[in-house]
């Protein structure tokens, strides 16, 4: 059967090797994909998973500066260098990444414009040669006119997000407002403790944090973006949220709108009418060969807004159920670290017979400790899920 796949596509039996290729390409991305959003679970953090995500997420840059440090002709200088080239990008705040930002969504919007929309004008252009295409040339102008209406709708919108999550106030903290942030988010006795900032010079109420990037504290800390050159925090977390709904969107919207264009296109070159002569592994690598011959532009960035879809999407979830519960991204990591000094003194009160405990026991001490800290959460914080999301779009 693979011979007739071969004649189709008018090559030899060495024109497999692009077709396996790619295989192996989509399986790699997937792993990468699994590692950045699940490398750092504790399940996984001795596996290659857990190495990968290391070294994707830094690992790489220092093993750069330590391969240049010790070669002849750079010298301890280029390493010295390369660690202040990553302070003045990472340590202070940056536009590198906010343009980096502009540079894709301008060049995947004219990707999709020339490539996609210009090709679905071009087949809504095309008379129809029977009443069932009548049907069709239909729906595709249906599609068409969405897809002029919707893209540069959620392009517009996801970049009035981004400047309101990048030059919004995330919640600063000041001298004027730290006693009713104070009252706001009183001491849970676990997480937080009376503390002074001795850079701002605040006495900081629970759940702030001071943001070394930034150089001030911020309430409601949840992270630093580097993407957006700002702190997300009470103030501004509700257009963040939204910013990654939108991209989760816009790229989930190209990558589907590619894959119908590039499926009409395979079906008007193979039409095999009413049943194929391949099977699922000779259509597979004839459906790849045709995308990646035919629509090399079209194959690659459907990979990649659908690789951007997936990370999205991910990202989004994680924060969700984060919000959900009334939760920081700070304040999951306090209690990760919590959770890690509970088992490291159970293991040492234990001494060897810990080390001996049965999976059921381990996963007592783990529902216990989740108890604790949801009992913790829910008594503090929790205001219930819709009341949780409402503190987010109406900030105390």
């Amino acid at each position: 059967m693979l011979s007739y796949v071969w004649s189709v596509l008018g090559l030899d039996k060495e024109g497999g090797g692009l077709a396996l290729f790619l295989l192996g390409y989509l399986g790699f991305m997937a792993f990468i994909v699994f590692s950045v959003l699940f490398g750092e679970a504790e399940a996984l953090e001795k596996t290659v998973v857990g190495w990968c995500n290391r070294f994707l997420m830094g690992g790489w840059y220092d093993a750069v500066v330590g391969v240049a440090g010790r070669l002849p002709c750079l010298g301890k200088a280029c390493g010295a260098g390369l660690r202040a080239a990553e302070e003045e990008c990472c340590g202070t705040p940056n536009p590198f990444m906010q343009v980096l930002y502009l540079g894709l969504v301008a060049g995947g919007y004219h990707v999709a414009n020339i490539y996609v929309l210009s090709e679905q004008e071009a087949e809504a252009g095309l008379t129809p040669t029977s009443s069932a295409s009548w049907g069709w040339a239909l729906a595709l102008l249906l599609e068409r006119a969405v897809a002029v209406a919707l893209l540069p709708s959620l392009v517009v919108l996801g970049l009035v997000l981004f400047a309101l999550t990048s030059f919004s106030d995330p919640g600063t903290l000041t001298k004027q407002n730290c006693e009713a942030k104070a009252k706001a988010y009183p001491m849970d006795g676990v997480l937080y403790e009376e503390k002074d900032c001795g850079t701002c010079l605040l006495r900081r109420p629970a759940r702030s944090k001071h943001c070394s990037v930034c150089g001030r504290c911020v309430c409601r800390f949840d992270h630093h973006c580097p993407w957006v050159n700002n702190c997300v925090g009470e103030r501004n977390l509700k257009y963040f949220l939204l910013f990654l709904l939108v991209h989760f969107a816009l790229c989930s919207y190209v990558s589907c709108i590619i894959v119908a264009h590039v499926r009409r296109q395979y079906h008007r070159r193979f039409d095999f009418g009413q049943g194929s002569p391949l099977g699922w592994g000779e259509w597979i690598l004839l459906v790849l060969h045709f995308c990646f011959n035919s629509y090399p532009i079209q194959a690659v960035a459907t990979i990649m807004t659908t690789v951007l879809a997936i990370m999205l999407g991910g990202f989004l979830g994680y924060h969700l159920r984060l919000a959900a519960i009334n939760i920081t991204t700070n304040e999951m990591f306090k209690f990760e670290r919590i959770e890690c000094y509970e088992r490291a003194e159970l293991e040492k009160r234990g001494g060897a017979g810990a080390a001996a405990r049965t999976w059921l026991g381990w996963l007592g001490d783990t529902v216990s400790s989740v108890t604790h800290r949801n009992r913790v959460r829910r008594n503090m914080y929790d205001r219930g899920c819709l009341g949780n999301f409402g503190s987010i779009i109406f900030p105390a």
